[in-house]
Protein backbone atom coordinates (compact mmCIF):
# COMPACT_ATOMS: atom_id res chain seq x y z
CA UNK A 1 0.00 0.00 0.00
CA UNK A 2 1.41 3.06 -1.15
CA UNK A 3 1.87 6.07 1.11
CA UNK A 4 -1.44 7.94 -0.31
CA UNK A 5 -3.25 4.93 0.66
CA UNK A 6 -2.34 5.39 4.03
CA UNK A 7 -3.62 8.89 4.23
CA UNK A 8 -6.51 8.08 2.06
CA UNK A 9 -8.95 4.98 3.29
CA UNK A 10 -11.21 5.70 -0.16
CA UNK A 11 -8.00 5.33 -2.29
CA UNK A 12 -7.59 1.89 -0.60
CA UNK A 13 -11.08 0.60 -0.85
CA UNK A 14 -11.30 2.22 -4.48
CA UNK A 15 -8.64 -0.24 -5.49
CA UNK A 16 -9.89 -3.36 -3.46
CA UNK A 17 -13.34 -2.56 -5.54
CA UNK A 18 -11.82 -2.04 -8.75
CA UNK A 19 -10.45 -5.52 -8.58
CA UNK A 20 -13.13 -7.25 -7.09
CA UNK A 21 -15.56 -5.86 -10.61
CA UNK A 22 -13.31 -8.00 -12.57
CA UNK A 23 -14.06 -10.79 -11.95
CA UNK A 24 -17.50 -9.86 -10.79
CA UNK A 25 -18.77 -8.54 -14.28
CA UNK A 26 -17.16 -12.00 -16.09
CA UNK A 27 -18.95 -13.62 -13.80
CA UNK A 28 -22.47 -12.42 -14.30
CA UNK A 29 -25.61 -13.83 -14.69
CA UNK A 30 -28.91 -12.09 -16.48
CA UNK A 31 -31.22 -14.59 -14.14
CA UNK A 32 -33.00 -12.33 -11.53
CA UNK A 33 -32.37 -13.19 -8.15
CA UNK A 34 -35.20 -11.85 -5.83
CA UNK A 35 -33.89 -9.72 -2.62
CA UNK A 36 -34.89 -11.97 -0.23
CA UNK A 37 -32.46 -14.99 -1.59
CA UNK A 38 -29.81 -12.75 -0.43
CA UNK A 39 -30.55 -12.03 3.16
CA UNK A 40 -32.81 -9.90 5.35
CA UNK A 41 -34.65 -7.06 4.72
CA UNK A 42 -35.23 -4.60 7.67
CA UNK A 43 -36.00 -1.19 6.67
CA UNK A 44 -34.53 0.55 3.46
CA UNK A 45 -31.68 -1.89 3.73
CA UNK A 46 -30.48 -5.69 3.05
CA UNK A 47 -28.34 -7.23 5.53
CA UNK A 48 -26.89 -9.79 2.84
CA UNK A 49 -25.11 -13.26 4.44
CA UNK A 50 -22.37 -14.63 2.95
CA UNK A 51 -23.41 -18.35 2.67
CA UNK A 52 -26.55 -16.88 0.92
CA UNK A 53 -25.04 -15.12 -1.58
CA UNK A 54 -22.73 -17.94 -2.52
CA UNK A 55 -25.58 -19.92 -3.05
CA UNK A 56 -27.03 -17.34 -5.34
CA UNK A 57 -24.04 -16.94 -7.10
CA UNK A 58 -23.96 -20.72 -7.83
CA UNK A 59 -27.60 -21.35 -8.71
CA UNK A 60 -27.70 -17.55 -10.95
CA UNK A 61 -24.59 -17.80 -12.81
CA UNK A 62 -24.54 -17.70 -16.82
CA UNK A 63 -20.33 -18.56 -17.02
CA UNK A 64 -21.10 -21.78 -14.19
CA UNK A 65 -24.09 -22.86 -16.60
CA UNK A 66 -21.97 -22.29 -19.62
CA UNK A 67 -19.38 -24.71 -17.67
CA UNK A 68 -22.08 -27.31 -17.22
CA UNK A 69 -22.98 -27.09 -20.18
CA UNK A 70 -19.53 -27.95 -21.81
CA UNK A 71 -19.17 -31.03 -19.07
CA UNK A 72 -22.62 -32.30 -20.82
CA UNK A 73 -21.04 -32.04 -23.83
CA UNK A 74 -17.83 -33.45 -23.70
CA UNK A 75 -20.02 -36.30 -21.38
CA UNK A 76 -21.79 -36.38 -24.84
CA UNK A 77 -18.89 -37.20 -26.89
CA UNK A 78 -17.58 -40.35 -24.25
CA UNK A 79 -21.27 -41.80 -25.29
CA UNK A 80 -20.22 -41.37 -28.93
CA UNK A 81 -17.01 -42.95 -28.32
CA UNK A 82 -18.94 -46.73 -27.94
CA UNK A 83 -19.13 -46.50 -32.17
CA UNK A 84 -15.78 -48.27 -31.95
CA UNK A 85 -17.38 -51.24 -30.13
CA UNK A 86 -21.38 -51.42 -30.65
CA UNK A 87 -23.06 -52.19 -34.05
CA UNK A 88 -24.34 -49.55 -36.49
CA UNK A 89 -27.55 -50.46 -38.02
CA UNK A 90 -29.08 -48.11 -41.07
CA UNK A 91 -32.43 -48.48 -43.03
CA UNK A 92 -33.00 -47.33 -46.14
CA UNK A 93 -35.33 -47.25 -48.77
CA UNK A 94 -34.42 -46.37 -52.76
CA UNK A 95 -36.20 -45.93 -56.23
CA UNK A 96 -34.43 -46.52 -59.26
CA UNK A 97 -35.21 -46.23 -62.44
CA UNK A 98 -32.29 -46.33 -65.46
CA UNK A 99 -32.32 -47.37 -69.20
CA UNK A 100 -28.78 -48.13 -68.68
CA UNK A 101 -27.63 -52.20 -70.22
CA UNK A 102 -26.37 -53.58 -66.99
CA UNK A 103 -28.62 -51.95 -64.16
CA UNK A 104 -31.89 -52.89 -66.55
CA UNK A 105 -30.46 -56.45 -65.99
CA UNK A 106 -29.46 -56.18 -62.51
CA UNK A 107 -32.53 -54.88 -61.71
CA UNK A 108 -34.73 -58.05 -63.19
CA UNK A 109 -31.98 -60.34 -61.59
CA UNK A 110 -32.72 -58.99 -58.31
CA UNK A 111 -36.27 -59.33 -58.58
CA UNK A 112 -36.29 -63.24 -60.05
CA UNK A 113 -37.68 -62.20 -63.15
CA UNK A 114 -35.06 -63.33 -65.89
CA UNK A 115 -36.42 -65.13 -68.97
CA UNK A 116 -35.01 -66.63 -71.24
CA UNK A 117 -35.59 -63.63 -74.14
CA UNK A 118 -33.18 -61.40 -71.82
CA UNK A 119 -30.64 -62.67 -73.22
CA UNK A 120 -31.11 -61.28 -76.41
CA UNK A 121 -28.34 -59.27 -77.62
CA UNK A 122 -31.25 -56.90 -79.41
CA UNK A 123 -32.68 -56.46 -76.04
CA UNK A 124 -29.38 -56.53 -73.94
CA UNK A 125 -28.22 -53.62 -76.05
CA UNK A 126 -30.95 -51.68 -76.16
CA UNK A 127 -33.41 -52.11 -73.38
CA UNK A 128 -36.49 -50.60 -72.05
CA UNK A 129 -36.83 -48.58 -68.94
CA UNK A 130 -36.83 -50.17 -65.54
CA UNK A 131 -37.78 -49.85 -62.24
CA UNK A 132 -36.01 -51.22 -58.93
CA UNK A 133 -37.20 -50.45 -55.45
CA UNK A 134 -35.35 -51.79 -52.93
CA UNK A 135 -35.46 -52.02 -49.13
CA UNK A 136 -32.00 -52.61 -47.24
CA UNK A 137 -31.54 -53.05 -43.63
CA UNK A 138 -27.82 -52.84 -43.26
CA UNK A 139 -25.57 -53.88 -40.13
CA UNK A 140 -21.90 -53.34 -39.33
CA UNK A 141 -20.17 -54.17 -36.65
CA UNK A 142 -16.18 -53.71 -36.15
CA UNK A 143 -14.11 -56.80 -35.52
CA UNK A 144 -10.83 -55.09 -34.91
CA UNK A 145 -9.53 -51.57 -35.53
CA UNK A 146 -5.97 -51.90 -34.05
CA UNK A 147 -7.26 -50.57 -30.88
CA UNK A 148 -8.60 -46.90 -31.92
CA UNK A 149 -11.34 -48.00 -30.35
CA UNK A 150 -10.81 -49.16 -27.14
CA UNK A 151 -7.77 -46.03 -27.06
CA UNK A 152 -10.81 -43.02 -28.56
CA UNK A 153 -13.50 -44.68 -25.80
CA UNK A 154 -11.13 -43.92 -23.12
CA UNK A 155 -9.51 -40.75 -24.35
CA UNK A 156 -13.02 -39.36 -24.60
CA UNK A 157 -14.09 -40.33 -20.95
CA UNK A 158 -10.95 -39.12 -19.65
CA UNK A 159 -11.76 -35.66 -21.26
CA UNK A 160 -15.25 -35.80 -19.71
CA UNK A 161 -14.08 -36.24 -16.60
CA UNK A 162 -11.80 -33.29 -17.57
CA UNK A 163 -14.67 -30.98 -18.31
CA UNK A 164 -15.99 -32.28 -14.98
CA UNK A 165 -13.38 -31.10 -12.86
CA UNK A 166 -13.39 -28.00 -14.88
CA UNK A 167 -16.72 -27.31 -13.81
CA UNK A 168 -16.68 -28.19 -10.37
CA UNK A 169 -13.42 -25.99 -10.21
CA UNK A 170 -15.53 -23.22 -11.92
CA UNK A 171 -18.39 -23.44 -9.50
CA UNK A 172 -15.50 -22.58 -6.57
CA UNK A 173 -14.07 -20.04 -8.30
CA UNK A 174 -17.59 -18.79 -8.28
CA UNK A 175 -17.68 -19.04 -4.73
CA UNK A 176 -14.86 -17.20 -3.96
CA UNK A 177 -15.49 -14.39 -6.03
CA UNK A 178 -18.54 -14.56 -3.58
CA UNK A 179 -16.26 -13.99 -0.64
CA UNK A 180 -14.52 -11.59 -2.62
CA UNK A 181 -17.61 -9.25 -3.38
CA UNK A 182 -18.92 -9.53 -0.04
CA UNK A 183 -15.76 -8.77 1.71
CA UNK A 184 -15.63 -5.53 -0.82
CA UNK A 185 -19.13 -4.69 0.76
CA UNK A 186 -17.80 -5.19 4.37
CA UNK A 187 -14.67 -3.19 3.55
CA UNK A 188 -16.52 -0.15 1.91
CA UNK A 189 -18.86 -0.06 4.46
CA UNK A 190 -16.49 0.28 7.14
CA UNK A 191 -14.10 2.34 5.44
CA UNK A 192 -17.56 4.83 5.27
CA UNK A 193 -18.35 4.51 9.10
CA UNK A 194 -14.20 5.19 9.55
CA UNK A 195 -14.90 8.65 7.19
CA UNK A 196 -17.84 9.33 9.10
CA UNK A 197 -16.25 9.66 12.20
CA UNK A 198 -13.25 11.62 11.08
CA UNK A 199 -15.93 14.16 9.87
CA UNK A 200 -17.69 14.58 13.02
CA UNK A 201 -14.21 14.68 14.77
CA UNK A 202 -13.41 17.59 12.07
CA UNK A 203 -16.71 19.26 12.69
CA UNK A 204 -15.35 19.11 16.19
CA UNK A 205 -11.86 20.82 15.55
CA UNK A 206 -13.76 23.05 13.32
CA UNK A 207 -16.01 24.37 16.19
CA UNK A 208 -13.49 24.29 18.96
CA UNK A 209 -11.23 26.70 16.76
CA UNK A 210 -14.30 29.36 15.70
CA UNK A 211 -14.90 29.55 19.74
CA UNK A 212 -11.01 29.23 20.24
CA UNK A 213 -10.84 32.69 17.64
CA UNK A 214 -14.27 34.24 19.62
CA UNK A 215 -11.83 33.82 22.69
CA UNK A 216 -9.09 34.94 20.87
CA UNK A 217 -6.68 32.08 22.44
CA UNK A 218 -6.29 31.19 18.69
CA UNK A 219 -6.01 32.81 14.97
CA UNK A 220 -8.14 32.71 12.24
CA UNK A 221 -5.47 30.52 10.49
CA UNK A 222 -6.62 27.98 12.86
CA UNK A 223 -10.36 28.19 11.72
CA UNK A 224 -9.41 28.30 8.10
CA UNK A 225 -7.02 25.33 8.56
CA UNK A 226 -9.62 22.90 9.94
CA UNK A 227 -12.62 24.20 8.01
CA UNK A 228 -10.04 22.80 4.61
CA UNK A 229 -9.00 20.05 6.19
CA UNK A 230 -12.95 18.81 7.03
CA UNK A 231 -13.68 20.08 3.51
CA UNK A 232 -11.13 17.29 2.51
CA UNK A 233 -12.92 14.73 4.62
CA UNK A 234 -16.05 14.89 3.46
CA UNK A 235 -15.09 14.51 -0.25
CA UNK A 236 -13.69 11.74 1.05
CA UNK A 237 -16.55 10.84 2.61
CA UNK A 238 -18.71 11.53 -0.59
CA UNK A 239 -15.98 8.68 -2.19
CA UNK A 240 -16.76 5.97 0.14
CA UNK A 241 -20.45 6.34 0.06
CA UNK A 242 -20.39 5.94 -3.92
CA UNK A 243 -17.98 2.97 -3.25
CA UNK A 244 -20.41 1.39 -0.99
CA UNK A 245 -23.03 1.43 -3.50
CA UNK A 246 -20.40 0.43 -6.06
CA UNK A 247 -19.67 -2.47 -3.86
CA UNK A 248 -23.68 -3.25 -3.93
CA UNK A 249 -23.49 -3.39 -7.18
CA UNK A 250 -21.02 -6.28 -7.38
CA UNK A 251 -22.89 -8.44 -5.40
CA UNK A 252 -25.77 -7.78 -7.38
CA UNK A 253 -24.05 -8.44 -10.52
CA UNK A 254 -22.83 -12.03 -9.00
CA UNK A 255 -25.89 -13.13 -8.15
CA UNK A 256 -28.06 -11.59 -10.54
CA UNK A 257 -30.25 -9.59 -8.07
CA UNK A 258 -31.78 -6.60 -8.29
CA UNK A 259 -32.88 -4.11 -5.86
CA UNK A 260 -32.79 -0.36 -4.72
CA UNK A 261 -32.22 -1.33 -1.05
CA UNK A 262 -29.32 -0.54 0.69
CA UNK A 263 -26.99 -3.24 0.86
CA UNK A 264 -25.34 -4.25 4.28
CA UNK A 265 -23.39 -7.46 5.46
CA UNK A 266 -25.24 -9.21 8.30
CA UNK A 267 -22.18 -11.68 9.14
CA UNK A 268 -19.54 -10.47 11.66
CA UNK A 269 -16.04 -10.26 10.25
CA UNK A 270 -14.28 -13.02 11.19
CA UNK A 271 -11.19 -11.84 13.44
CA UNK A 272 -7.65 -13.40 13.77
CA UNK A 273 -7.49 -12.56 17.33
CA UNK A 274 -10.20 -14.83 18.61
CA UNK A 275 -9.76 -17.69 15.82
CA UNK A 276 -6.69 -19.79 14.90
CA UNK A 277 -5.03 -20.27 11.38
CA UNK A 278 -5.76 -23.32 9.69
CA UNK A 279 -3.48 -26.01 9.16
CA UNK A 280 -1.01 -26.60 6.30
CA UNK A 281 -2.42 -28.76 3.39
CA UNK A 282 -0.61 -31.70 2.51
CA UNK A 283 0.66 -32.59 -1.54
CA UNK A 284 -2.35 -35.02 -1.72
CA UNK A 285 -5.00 -31.72 -1.01
CA UNK A 286 -3.07 -30.37 -3.62
CA UNK A 287 -3.35 -32.80 -5.91
CA UNK A 288 -6.78 -33.21 -5.48
CA UNK A 289 -7.81 -29.78 -6.76
CA UNK A 290 -10.42 -29.94 -9.50
CA UNK A 291 -8.54 -27.49 -11.89
CA UNK A 292 -5.17 -30.03 -11.42
CA UNK A 293 -7.42 -33.09 -11.73
CA UNK A 294 -8.49 -31.82 -14.99
CA UNK A 295 -5.31 -31.49 -16.60
CA UNK A 296 -4.05 -34.65 -15.27
CA UNK A 297 -7.15 -36.22 -17.07
CA UNK A 298 -6.48 -34.55 -20.20
CA UNK A 299 -2.98 -35.61 -19.95
CA UNK A 300 -4.35 -39.14 -19.99
CA UNK A 301 -6.49 -38.88 -22.63
CA UNK A 302 -3.40 -37.12 -24.50
CA UNK A 303 -1.74 -40.56 -23.77
CA UNK A 304 -4.77 -42.53 -24.97
CA UNK A 305 -5.00 -40.76 -28.20
CA UNK A 306 -1.32 -42.07 -29.08
CA UNK A 307 -3.28 -45.71 -29.28
CA UNK A 308 -5.88 -44.36 -31.28
CA UNK A 309 -2.77 -42.87 -33.76
CA UNK A 310 -1.12 -46.18 -33.74
CA UNK A 311 -3.82 -48.13 -34.32
CA UNK A 312 -4.74 -46.48 -37.97
CA UNK A 313 -1.02 -48.12 -39.08
CA UNK A 314 -2.76 -51.93 -38.25
CA UNK A 315 -4.78 -53.93 -40.31
CA UNK A 316 -8.85 -53.44 -39.85
CA UNK A 317 -11.38 -56.08 -39.77
CA UNK A 318 -15.73 -55.35 -39.75
CA UNK A 319 -18.50 -57.65 -40.36
CA UNK A 320 -20.77 -56.44 -43.09
CA UNK A 321 -24.50 -58.16 -42.89
CA UNK A 322 -27.24 -56.68 -45.28
CA UNK A 323 -30.80 -57.65 -46.07
CA UNK A 324 -32.80 -56.13 -49.21
CA UNK A 325 -35.78 -56.94 -50.27
CA UNK A 326 -36.99 -55.64 -54.22
CA UNK A 327 -40.13 -55.17 -55.80
CA UNK A 328 -42.02 -52.75 -58.48
CA UNK A 329 -43.33 -50.71 -56.02
CA UNK A 330 -41.85 -48.97 -52.82
CA UNK A 331 -41.91 -51.23 -49.65
CA UNK A 332 -42.74 -54.32 -51.73
CA UNK A 333 -40.55 -57.96 -51.26
CA UNK A 334 -41.33 -59.79 -54.65
CA UNK A 335 -37.72 -60.91 -54.28
CA UNK A 336 -35.32 -60.83 -51.10
CA UNK A 337 -31.53 -61.46 -50.50
CA UNK A 338 -28.62 -61.50 -47.95
CA UNK A 339 -25.10 -60.76 -47.80
CA UNK A 340 -22.74 -61.50 -45.14
CA UNK A 341 -19.09 -60.29 -45.49
CA UNK A 342 -16.19 -59.91 -43.53
CA UNK A 343 -13.88 -57.35 -44.45
CA UNK A 344 -9.77 -56.69 -43.31
CA UNK A 345 -8.26 -53.57 -44.89
CA UNK A 346 -4.86 -52.41 -44.36
CA UNK A 347 -3.71 -48.95 -45.15
CA UNK A 348 0.05 -49.99 -46.20
CA UNK A 349 0.87 -46.44 -47.02
CA UNK A 350 -0.92 -43.31 -46.85
CA UNK A 351 2.05 -40.79 -48.24
CA UNK A 352 2.99 -40.62 -44.63
CA UNK A 353 0.11 -39.03 -43.13
CA UNK A 354 -0.46 -41.28 -40.54
CA UNK A 355 2.45 -41.42 -39.33
CA UNK A 356 2.38 -37.68 -39.10
CA UNK A 357 -0.49 -38.31 -37.01
CA UNK A 358 1.57 -40.49 -34.99
CA UNK A 359 4.48 -38.45 -34.14
CA UNK A 360 1.43 -35.14 -33.53
CA UNK A 361 -0.30 -37.48 -30.84
CA UNK A 362 3.19 -38.22 -28.81
CA UNK A 363 4.29 -34.33 -28.57
CA UNK A 364 1.13 -33.55 -27.46
CA UNK A 365 1.29 -36.52 -24.72
CA UNK A 366 4.42 -34.80 -23.76
CA UNK A 367 3.15 -31.80 -23.58
CA UNK A 368 -0.27 -32.74 -21.72
CA UNK A 369 2.26 -34.09 -19.26
CA UNK A 370 4.41 -30.77 -19.28
CA UNK A 371 1.24 -28.89 -18.12
CA UNK A 372 0.06 -30.99 -15.83
CA UNK A 373 3.11 -31.37 -14.14
CA UNK A 374 3.49 -27.37 -14.72
CA UNK A 375 -0.45 -26.73 -12.68
CA UNK A 376 0.75 -29.03 -9.80
CA UNK A 377 3.49 -26.95 -9.22
CA UNK A 378 2.05 -23.67 -9.49
CA UNK A 379 -0.87 -24.88 -7.52
CA UNK A 380 1.56 -25.67 -4.78
CA UNK A 381 3.30 -21.63 -5.11
CA UNK A 382 -0.42 -20.92 -5.34
CA UNK A 383 -1.24 -22.56 -1.76
CA UNK A 384 2.20 -20.83 -0.17
CA UNK A 385 1.89 -17.62 -1.49
CA UNK A 386 -2.00 -17.96 0.20
CA UNK A 387 -0.34 -19.19 3.61
CA UNK A 388 2.00 -16.48 3.50
CA UNK A 389 -0.25 -14.11 2.92
CA UNK A 390 -2.70 -15.22 5.30
CA UNK A 391 -0.12 -15.19 8.07
CA UNK A 392 0.85 -11.63 7.04
CA UNK A 393 -2.51 -10.47 6.97
CA UNK A 394 -2.88 -11.72 10.79
CA UNK A 395 0.30 -10.31 12.11
CA UNK A 396 -0.98 -6.78 10.28
CA UNK A 397 -4.39 -7.03 12.46
CA UNK A 398 -2.74 -7.24 15.34
CA UNK A 399 -0.23 -4.27 14.41
CA UNK A 400 -3.58 -2.09 12.91
CA UNK A 401 -4.71 -3.04 16.23
CA UNK A 402 -2.27 -1.44 18.56
CA UNK A 403 -1.88 1.18 16.09
CA UNK A 404 -5.57 2.54 16.21
CA UNK A 405 -5.12 2.38 20.59
CA UNK A 406 -2.89 4.64 20.25
CA UNK A 407 -3.87 6.45 17.52
CA UNK A 408 -7.05 7.12 19.23
CA UNK A 409 -4.86 7.77 22.69
CA UNK A 410 -2.96 10.12 20.43
CA UNK A 411 -5.32 12.02 19.50
CA UNK A 412 -6.83 12.19 22.68
CA UNK A 413 -3.89 14.31 24.24
CA UNK A 414 -3.37 16.17 21.61
CA UNK A 415 -6.69 17.44 21.55
CA UNK A 416 -6.74 18.14 25.19
CA UNK A 417 -3.47 20.19 24.46
CA UNK A 418 -5.20 22.25 21.80
CA UNK A 419 -7.52 23.54 24.16
CA UNK A 420 -4.85 24.76 26.80
CA UNK A 421 -3.14 26.45 23.73
CA UNK A 422 -0.41 23.79 24.22
CA UNK A 423 -0.86 22.51 20.50
CA UNK A 424 -1.23 23.87 17.08
CA UNK A 425 -3.95 22.93 14.37
CA UNK A 426 -1.72 22.00 12.77
CA UNK A 427 -0.04 19.48 15.17
CA UNK A 428 -3.88 18.86 15.91
CA UNK A 429 -5.17 18.18 12.24
CA UNK A 430 -1.87 15.37 11.98
CA UNK A 431 -2.79 13.62 14.78
CA UNK A 432 -6.58 13.62 13.48
CA UNK A 433 -5.04 12.72 9.94
CA UNK A 434 -2.99 10.00 11.70
CA UNK A 435 -5.56 8.22 13.48
CA UNK A 436 -8.39 8.11 10.15
CA UNK A 437 -5.80 6.01 8.78
CA UNK A 438 -4.59 4.37 11.31
CA UNK A 439 -8.57 3.66 11.84
CA UNK A 440 -8.69 2.83 7.75
CA UNK A 441 -5.56 0.57 8.02
CA UNK A 442 -7.19 -1.78 10.67
CA UNK A 443 -10.57 -1.79 8.52
CA UNK A 444 -8.21 -3.06 5.61
CA UNK A 445 -6.19 -5.92 7.22
CA UNK A 446 -9.61 -7.67 8.58
CA UNK A 447 -10.74 -7.24 4.70
CA UNK A 448 -7.47 -8.96 3.68
CA UNK A 449 -7.35 -11.65 6.59
CA UNK A 450 -11.00 -12.95 5.61
CA UNK A 451 -10.55 -12.81 2.15
CA UNK A 452 -7.02 -14.50 2.79
CA UNK A 453 -9.15 -17.37 4.59
CA UNK A 454 -11.12 -17.87 1.42
CA UNK A 455 -7.84 -17.86 -0.80
CA UNK A 456 -6.29 -20.44 1.60
CA UNK A 457 -8.74 -22.95 1.00
CA UNK A 458 -9.36 -21.79 -2.91
CA UNK A 459 -5.89 -22.43 -3.41
CA UNK A 460 -5.72 -25.84 -2.17
CA UNK A 461 -3.43 -25.05 1.18
CA UNK A 462 -6.58 -26.16 3.60
CA UNK A 463 -9.12 -28.12 3.76
CA UNK A 464 -12.76 -26.70 2.80
CA UNK A 465 -14.00 -27.97 5.86
CA UNK A 466 -12.05 -25.09 8.01
CA UNK A 467 -12.98 -22.11 5.61
CA UNK A 468 -17.13 -23.69 6.27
Amino acid sequence: MDRRMLRDPAAAVLLALALLAGPAARAASAADTPPEALGTIRGDTLFVALDMVRAAALAHNDMLAASGALADAAAGDALGAWRGFLPQVQAGEFFLRSDDPLNMFGFKLNKRIVEAQNFDPAFLNDPPIEENNITRLLLRQPLFNGGMGLYGKRAADAMAQAAAYEHRRAAQTVEFQAVQTYEGLVLARAFTAVMENAVAAAEGHARQARSMVAAEMATEADALQAEVYLSGLKQRLIETRHLTLLAGENIELLTGARTELTLAAADPPRDPGQTSLPEPGDDALLAARFDVLAHQRRAEAASRMVGVARGALLPHVNLSLERDWYGESLFSDDATSWTLGVYATWDLFAGLEEWGRLKKARAERRAADHMYDFQLRRAALEATQARLELEAAAEKVAVARDAVAAARESLRIVTSQYREGLASMVDLLDVQAAATAAEGNFVQAMHDYNVGLARLTYAGGASPAVEE
